[in-house]
């Protein structure tokens, strides 16, 4: 039911939870982001970006254990050309049955995810090479 699904995305932490930043330097650029599973149920997440092409995400698409925590690197590719700020990831959740890979879970899931969340993606650009 829905109370369930309230309480499933309260256990859902992320670090950092509103942006992460970049420093946009010329080099490509790797930053961490935790996904926090604090529920007793396991749940498979996916995330997307704006660009797949400047951020490249590994592990867009996986699955976390109850009361773990998963390490996601996302990688700013600056050599693809310089991100303005409009790009953003969503990091949406649902739960994931026994048994199940995080991609069969999402194949077969219908309707809204349990968890949404929204973080922007933010590159300081003073630092970034002028045109």
């Amino acid at each position: 039911g829905h109370r369930r699904m309230d309480k499933l995305a309260k256990g859902i932490e992320i670090e950092p939870k509103d942006f992460v930043r970049f420093n946009g330097t010329i080099q490509d650029e790797t930053i961490t982001m935790t996904l926090k599973n604090r529920t007793d149920q396991k749940l498979a997440y996916k995330i997307k970006c704006t660009s797949n092409d400047l951020f490249k995400i590994l592990k867009p698409i996986d699955i976390i254990e109850p009361r773990s925590k998963i390490e996601i690197s996302i990688t700013y590719r600056s050599g693809k050309g310089v991100a303005d700020d409009r790009h953003h990831m969503g990091v949406y959740f649902i739960p994931a049955p026994e048994g199940c890979t995080a991609t069969s879970v999402w194949a077969e899931h219908y309707g809204k995810a349990v968890g949404e969340h929204r973080v922007r993606i933010v590159v300081d650009s003073s630092s970034s090479r002028k045109e």
